[in-house]
């Protein structure tokens, strides 16, 4: 029954025609079908179904690559990280006149696929600065928290609801007045579930603040119900995971200089491997993280501590990460796959084996929708808040108040006048925006100057892999936009040494 209910491949079935018992019923036919399966097995190759398995990386009997699959040899094999639109250098084989031959014996899978050097774009002057800057001596290492106060607030009812309002507004009140909602510590009352109504657990707050779930309850992906107090955890989590200022003060062989260095080549490797944004913004979180706290990292190791720190982010974020094999390509083998694998043991040792601590994209998304802000905005609060991850000062804020002060300087620059140099505007920073980001516009001015000045020092910066990436058509050319070096730009700057 066995062979009737599962796949065989086909090893499996020449196995199995060798082997099987004969009948007596069969006993007949046995020679010569004997002689015929024979005479197959002596010509036939062993080979694996391709639908469901990778195809062998190597060489052919004339020592040139093997093609790569066809995309019609199954659905399957086309979402395998081998058929990815990153190309792929076979493993070292050594060619014989007739034959291949290709070590296995190691515990290394030598099979993984690599990047092909000749095709990768990721050039290697990003990785000859790294180098420079890890060779040159070691120089020294030179919010308001707003609660969100919910009442009952009605929303806009129905006109059937109208109707029975009129009829009988004293039943309405007794109705209203009998459910209580418990949100923090304190307690506020809604409709009873018998009256029909839309409104979220967001719309009890200050009169005035728009309620920005309010149209999301039919989407359940957008968990309008529970998304206040899923950052209500965010927030507390961010607490309890710092980054402490000058956090680099205990390193011996590490400076700022080289932190800046090694992030700003991960944000090239990141463009190269096309990977999410939540996975650059987490591999700079345990960067730091791990720096933090292990005090006597050698330069040497730094670029590894980098690599593994992205391996690790990818895949926490990724739905295909990367094989190994193309982390150590692109250190140009300076470390080892078992030298990544040990690095990232001793990386979650130090941070505790916690990857839960909240990204500034994670507050952004919620932050633009508060503001209805369009994709310009976004686009350009995102590579503020890339910039501002280079910068060693900018470390210690916590992500949500690097999302905010760069929504905030964004809105400045987009919505405002930006050839008139008026500073800032708080009417940017809207009482609905102040709710949901727990932040006012004074809290953040600060931060938003400091970031303005490395958006507009960003064309003559030395670490440029950000502002190049923003250059493209992909990230529709923020980085070019003539709002970042106008006079607005410049006034906002000026005023970084007052009030």
């Amino acid at each position: 029954m066995e062979a009737t209910t599962k796949r065989a491949a086909l090893g499996d079935l020449q196995n199995r025609g060798i082997s099987r018992p004969i009948a007596a019923k069969d006993a007949a036919q046995k020679d010569s079908k004997d002689l015929k399966l024979t005479d197959a097995l002596r010509n036939a190759k062993a080979r694996v179904d391709t639908h469901w398995k990778k195809q062998p990386l190597g060489s052919n009997t004339h020592g040139n690559a093997a093609a790569p699959p066809k995309a019609n040899e199954g659905g399957v094999a086309a979402f395998l990280r081998s058929n990815s639109v990153r190309n792929r250098v076979p493993t070292k084989a050594t060619v014989e006149p007739a034959k291949v031959t290709v070590k296995s014996s190691s515990t290394e899978n030598v099979n993984e696929p690599t990047l092909k050097r000749e095709d990768s774009s990721l050039s290697k002057k990003s990785l000859t600065k790294l180098r420079a800057a890890l060779a040159k001596p070691v120089m020294g290492v030179s919010g308001i928290r707003r609660e969100p106060v919910a009442v009952a607030r009605k929303e806009a009812e129905t006109k059937k609801e109208l109707q029975e309002i009129k009829k009988d507004s004293l039943d309405l009140k007794k109705d209203a007045t009998r459910m209580p909602l418990i949100r923090g510590n304190s307690a506020v009352t809604t409709t009873t579930s018998t009256m029909p109504t839309t409104m979220s657990l967001s719309s009890k707050r200050l009169a005035g603040i728009e309620d920005i779930d309010a149209n999301d309850k039919e989407n359940l992906v957008l968990v309008s119900e529970y998304v206040n107090d899923i950052y209500d955890y965010l927030y507390q989590v961010e607490q309890q995971q710092p980054i402490h200022k000058d956090h680099l003060a205990g390193q011996k062989e590490v400076s700022h200089k080289m932190r800046a260095v090694l992030i700003d080549w991960i944000n090239e490797v990141h463009l190269q491997f096309h990977l999410a944004a939540e996975t650059f913004q987490l591999a700079v979180a345990i960067i730091d993280r791990y720096l933090q706290v292990v005090k006597d990292t050698k330069r040497t190791y730094l670029q590894l501590v980098g690599v593994t720190a992205l391996f690790i982010a990818t895949k926490y974020e990724e739905l295909f990460p990367p094989a190994i094999g193309d982390f150590v390509f692109i250190t140009d083998d300076t470390y080892t796959a078992r030298q990544i694998r040990q690095m990232e043991l001793q990386i979650f040792k130090a941070i505790d084996c916690n990857l839960s601590r909240p990204l500034p994209i994670h507050f952004l998304r919620r932050y633009s929708k508060a503001a209805g802000a369009e994709d310009e905005h976004h686009t350009m609060s995102k590579y503020f808040i890339e910039l501002a991850s280079v910068d060693y000062e900018m470390a210690t804020y916590r992500p949500s108040e690097i999302a905010a002060a760069s929504l905030f300087l964004s809105l400045h620059l987009l919505n405002g006048n930006y050839r008139a140099g008026t500073g800032f505007n708080d009417r940017h920073w809207s009482p609905t925006l102040t709710f949901y980001s727990r932040y006012s516009a004074a809290h953040l001015r600060p931060i938003t100057r400091l970031i303005a000045k490395l958006a507009r020092d960003a064309p003559l910066a030395k670490l440029k892999a950000i502002y190049n990436k923003y250059q493209g058509s992909k990230f529709q050319k923020i980085a070019l936009r003539t709002e970042l070096s106008g006079a607005l730009m410049d006034s906002i700057v000026g005023q970084s040494q007052k009030k």
